[in-house]
């Protein structure tokens, strides 16, 4: 998953989450505001109705000067006239043992308080109380006389379903709005972020771009001052750094290269004026020696160093000069030369005959003895295929798209040679001449092709 759709939806997740945060506070102040405003109305009308129902009271009392139950219930039906229910509360009294209902209110609550499933009464402050009908809000309030001597309680009851209905429209509209909003939202903050992610994208593009045999690229360093800057300045840095050390590598393999070719190039001159068998092998580990000096200059610059002229090269004479460089016993009874095709490609034979040894040496050396190695050439189309072919068991799968870098090899025993380097020295040879080297590998051998164009008039 790439850095912009990951960072779009972590914060859409991040606003999903504040925005649903916010919609369950609204919903639940929606629902405390709305208690509010009820119990607001329920104590204004039990204040009310307890005003009316004092009022009431002296006019009731008897001779004495006292109430008596029946008095106090006259006084509560007079009470209850003056102060009927409204259309969203319903009144009560209980006195004397009955409980007295005034006219009007919701028909849901005035039912409810008329029947056996009427919240009992409980003086004190307003609660909710679950009913058949939905919740509703109660209020009792007691009444005493001088003597602090009850003389009724008054109730009064109010539904909530227009509360919870309130709050529920809040809740679908805030859910609407923040699901148009999340989606406008996620749209301006791709674009957004993919904006702000431009110069990262770039950078990256330039980074692959950059190639071993060219460390002078650099990547773009946008001018926004932040850590997309940082860190592209920080990549031309490491550049710089690898480039330095790449050139000084290369002028201390240069150096080398060079002390070791004059003593080379003076032992041969005396080797020639001695002559003998003697000096014919002594001459051979010198060249040895060139050879192996070349082929580790030819890895070390990657290739794009390496002396190599184009021109034409007749394939039976490129295949009767290796042939005869493996009529030793080492390779003799192991290695066969098909007919090649009379042919002339562009390349370099010297450099094309030191591929081919390498290949030969490579299906002999990284193999089981009694291997067979078949050299051939075949024409295809423009191009001259040169393939050394073997019979051994195959490159280990996990190996196999690897076997072009430098000292991976597939011996056991490592010890002794230059193990691994030749088809790094193969293939930089090869694209030094135009050509590209490929490879395949199964349990029934493996097979190494060298490409090159055909030359033309």
């Amino acid at each position: 998953m790439s850095l912009t759709r990951r960072l779009v939806l972590r914060a859409l997740l991040v606003m999903v989450l504040v925005l649903g945060g916010v919609t369950a506070l609204t919903y639940e102040l929606v629902l405390v505001s709305g208690r509010n405003d009820v119990d607001d109305l329920l104590r204004q009308e039990s204040a009310l109705l307890s005003d009316t129902l004092g009022d009431q009271l002296p006019a009731a009392a008897g001779l004495d000067g006292m109430v008596s139950g029946p008095e106090a219930e006259r006084a509560a039906h007079r009470a209850l006239a003056i102060r009927p229910s409204g259309v969203r509360h319903v009144s009560l009294v209980h006195v004397n043992g009955v409980r007295l209902q005034s006219t009007g209110g919701p028909a849901k609550v005035a039912a409810l308080m008329r029947g056996d499933e009427a919240p009992a009464s409980a003086p004190g402050v307003a609660r909710t109380v679950d009913t058949g009908i939905g919740q509703v809000r109660v209020l009792d309030t007691l009444v005493t006389d001088a003597s602090d001597e009850k003389i009724a309680v008054l109730t009064v009851v109010a539904p909530l379903d227009t509360v919870h209905d309130t709050a529920a429209s809040v809740l679908l509209v805030t859910v609407l709005t923040g699901g148009i909003g999340v989606g406008a939202g996620g749209v301006a903050l791709w674009l957004v972020v993919r904006r702000t992610l431009a110069p990262v994208r770039e950078v990256s593009a330039a980074a692959k771009e950059i190639s071993p045999t060219d460390l002078t690229t650099r990547v773009p360093v946008p001018g926004t001052r932040d850590e997309i800057a940082e860190l592209a300045t920080e990549i031309n840095r490491m550049l710089t750094r690898i480039e330095e050390a790449d050139t000084g590598r290369r002028r201390y393999l240069a150096a080398i290269s060079h002390e070791v070719r004059t003593p080379l190039a003076v032992a041969e001159g005396h080797l020639e004026l001695l002559g003998g068998p003697e000096a014919e092998v002594v001459h051979a580990e010198l060249e040895r020696l060139r050879r192996v000096l070349e082929d580790l200059m030819a890895v070390a610059r990657g290739g794009d160093g390496v002396d190599a002229d184009r021109g034409p090269v007749f394939l039976p004479d490129l295949f009767d000069a290796v042939r005869a460089r493996v009529r030793s016993p080492a390779f003799a009874s192991d290695v066969v030369f098909h007919e090649a095709v009379p042919q002339v490609v562009l390349g370099d034979q010297a450099r094309l005959e030191q591929c081919l040894m390498n290949l030969v040496s490579n299906a002999i050396d990284h193999n089981p003895p009694g291997v067979t190695v078949d050299v051939s050439a075949a024409v295809r189309g423009n191009t001259v295929a040169l393939t050394v072919a073997d019979d051994g068991p195959g490159i280990d799968p996990d190996l196999l798209p690897r076997v072009f870098e430098p000292f991976v090899t597939t011996r056991s025993n490592e010890a002794g040679g230059l193990v691994g380097l030749g088809l790094p020295i193969v293939r930089s040879l090869v694209e030094a001449q135009g050509g590209s080297v490929d490879i395949e590998s199964g349990p029934g051998g493996s097979s190494v092709r060298i490409l090159l164009p055909l030359a033309t008039a």
